[in-house]
C-alpha cells in the first residue's frame, strides 16, 4: 500500500510539473506557388496553372503569362490606361522554340526568333490594346526578361498560380515559367 501511494504522489507531481505532457507539432504547411529554382539556368520562377486564364488588373499595366501544361505559352502584355509606353523583352528556352507556332497576337508586335531558335525578341507598344507572343518551347521552363520603356520596374508580371490558382504577380524579373 505505501508504495501505490509513493506511485500515487509521483503521478500527481508529474502532471502538475508538465513532465507527463506530449506535445506534437505538424510541420507548417509548405507555401502555395512559392518560388523555386528551375531548368538549367536554376532561374527563381513559378509553376503557371495549365488552361488557367488570367486578366491584366484595371489600372495596371504589365505582362499575363499563360500555359497549357504540354509546353505552349502565352506571353500578352498591354496598359489599361492606354498610354504610349513600349513593352520589349526576350523570351529563352533550354531547347528550342518551334517557329512554325510561333504567332504575335494582334499583328502589330515586333517578334524575332534566334538562328538557334532559342531565343525570342519582342517589343510593341500596345495602348490599352492587347499585344503578345503565343510560342511552344521544346523544353521547360521559358525564361522571360521584361521591361517597359526599357525599365524592369514599375509594372506587374501576372500568372495563375499552378498550386493556389489565384492570380498572383512575380517578385522577380527576369523569372522562369513552366506549367504544370
Amino acid at each position: 500500500m505505501r508504495n501505490l501511494n509513493r506511485l500515487g504522489l509521483l503521478l500527481v507531481l508529474g502532471v502538475a510539473a508538465g513532465g507527463c505532457i506530449v506535445e506534437t507539432h505538424n510541420p507548417p504547411p509548405p507555401d502555395l506557388d512559392a518560388p523555386r529554382p528551375l531548368g538549367v539556368a536554376q532561374m527563381i520562377g513559378y509553376r503557371v496553372a495549365a488552361n488557367a486564364s488570367a486578366v491584366l488588373p484595371a489600372g495596371d499595366l504589365g505582362y499575363v503569362i499563360t500555359a497549357n501544361g504540354l509546353g505552349a505559352y502565352r506571353v500578352s502584355w498591354s496598359d489599361t490606361f492606354g498610354s504610349s509606353a513600349l513593352f520589349s523583352g526576350s523570351i529563352t528556352t533550354d531547347g528550342a522554340f518551334d517557329a512554325t507556332q510561333l504567332h504575335g497576337l494582334s499583328g502589330f508586335e515586333d517578334i524575332t526568333l534566334s538562328a538557334d531558335g532559342g531565343t525570342i525578341n519582342f517589343s510593341s507598344t500596345p495602348g490599352a490594346n492587347l499585344d503578345g507572343v503565343d510560342l511552344v518551347s521544346s523544353t521547360d521552363p521559358i525564361y522571360v526578361d521584361m521591361r517597359v520603356d526599357g525599365s524592369h520596374g514599375g509594372f506587374g508580371i501576372y500568372f495563375t498560380g499552378a498550386e493556389s490558382g489565384s492570380l498572383l504577380t512575380s517578385d522577380y524579373d527576369p523569372v522562369a515559367f513552366t506549367s504544370p
